[in-house]
């Protein structure tokens, strides 16, 4: 099987088990904000966005190392999965005593009152393991070519949680812990469901491990804790200050608002899931030259447009998703869609320090944007909250995406199509601004602009899908 014809082939598994189900959370939304206020969602949110900080500390990040060595054909398959679980229940006990962290951090409800998180402790906890050995789970069964089961499973998830979310917010009332719980119980169920299905206690084998297999898939991840806490915290420290500086209902709304770009990072992510696996192969450096540039240039257009349309129908987005107490969020969403769509093109050229293990470089470019993004939002909340938060997104994941086209081209350079790229950008930015500041006849606008950005991509577009069906 080539590469077009397995990535091809692996978009659409990816599409109907991934998209079918974020799909379905997203149009949760009303339902959500319907039931938790302002306050409620964004305390909810800054305990997933908590777990997702500790996540990769926990887990040393080996969910990266399992998929990367579990797809090299020479590598011993129990020693990976085995190594995997290992590290993530050693780390889970050696994070334990570490609890009394979340006691130090405050947040302003909308009423003046100042909480901690220190009674989510139990909660984020759970939440962490159940979610460390899921995605071991899931990232072993893929690199084993299971992609059917892995798709089938995301639906499955998020039909779970949908259900347990109904159960625990409506019936029960358990507001902010049924919201959180009710994905705890879907991991877990998951990563049960996994086990049996794929009869992964086959990979169970302490005697495979090695001292050298382990330190070559720790020294593989290690650099990607910090990454990964950084790219986490990019958008955790947003909240944060916007929680402690302004309120948890302003960043419940800021919250509410970045759904609407999350569309632009599913479909990058559905892509991402197939693309990794594609990615790497035995072609040579010429070869690989050609595959990224034309896969890439494809996924800049795909991308782009979905932010301008996401910026055209933001009011309408937000008013059909949303509570109407939650309406003003649609200020945030055309610089979010922005920044989410710079976040997606990074995370392709991410790809190549995947491809060459390379994991220092994606650790140190992750740095200098969280530093550029901690420091844009200590300067911008304090004066204009929301949009101070949007605005240090969008500049510190325009910085990502340049840094890495920059420093990966001494890798693998990606022939990206600049002219048309860069003309799009300015199309989408010009749509942001004239949404912002509403002028007269502003819908119509937004339409010939968006028009304008179909016309510019849509011949790259069908070249790209032509390419992928041609070749497959």
């Amino acid at each position: 099987m080539n590469q077009y014809k397995r990535l091809l082939g692996n978009t659409l598994i990816f599409t109907i088990g991934t998209f079918s189900s974020k799909l379905l959370v997203f149009f949760m939304m009303r339902f959500y904000t319907g039931i938790l206020s302002p306050d409620e969602f964004g305390i909810a949110d800054l305990i997933i966005k908590t777990t997702n900080i500790l996540y990769p500390i926990v887990s040393v990040s080996i969910g990266q190392a399992v998929i990367r060595y579990g797809l090299e054909r020479a590598t011993d398959k129990p020693r990976v999965f085995t190594t995997g679980i290992t590290t993530i229940l050693c780390g889970f006990v050696l994070s334990i005593p570490f609890n009394p962290i979340f006691s130090f951090i405050h947040l302003t409800t909308s009423t003046g009152a100042d909480i901690t998180m220190d009674p989510y402790t139990g909660l984020i906890y759970l939440y962490v393991l159940t979610a460390c050995l899921q995605n071991c789970c899931s990232q072993f069964i893929r690199s084993q070519g299971m992609v059917k089961l892995y798709a089938v499973d995301g639906i499955f998830r998020t039909a779970v949680t949908i259900a347990l979310n109904v159960l625990y917010l409506s019936v029960f009332r358990w507001n902010i812990f049924g919201y959180v719980f009710s994905i705890i119980c879907s991991d877990a169920l998951s990563t049960v469901c996994l086990f049996f299905i794929a009869r992964l206690w086959r990979f169970i084998q302490p005697r495979s491990l090695t001292r050298h297999g382990f330190r070559t898939m720790i020294s593989y991840a290690l650099p990607l804790v910090p990454a990964q806490i950084l790219v986490f915290l990019i958008g955790y420290i947003s909240q944060f200050m916007l929680g402690n500086m302004a309120s948890t209902a302003v960043s419940g709304l800021y919250s509410a608002a970045y759904r609407i770009p999350t569309m632009i990072t599913l479909v990058a992510s559905i892509f991402i899931d197939a693309w990794q696996l594609s990615s790497i192969n035995d072609n040579t450096r010429e070869e690989q030259i050609t595959f990224f540039s034309n896969v890439g240039n494809m996924f800049a257009s795909i991308v782009l447009l979905i932010a301008s349309g996401a910026i055209m129908c933001a009011k309408l987005a937000i008013s059909i998703l949303t509570d109407p107490a939650y309406f003003s969020a649609w200020t945030y969403v055309p610089l979010l869609a922005l920044s989410a769509s710079f976040s997606c093109l990074s995370s392709f050229q991410n790809s190549i320090y995947t491809l060459e293990k390379q994991t220092f470089r994606s650790f140190l470019s992750t740095a200098f944007t969280a530093i550029i993004n901690i420091g844009l939002n200590l300067l911008l909340i304090p004066h204009i909250a929301g949009m101070g938060a949007a605005i240090s997104a969008l500049v510190s994941y325009g910085f990502l995406f340049l840094y890495r086209a920059w420093d990966t081209r001494r890798l693998l350079p990606v022939h990206w199509k600049r002219r048309r790229m860069l003309v799009t950008i300015a199309l989408t930015a010009l749509q942001a601004m004239l949404m912002l500041l509403e002028p007269p006849l502003w819908p119509l606008w937004q339409g010939i602009l968006f028009g304008l950005v179909f016309l510019l991509n849509c011949r790259e577009l069908l070249t790209g899908v032509n390419k992928l069906l041609r070749r497959a």
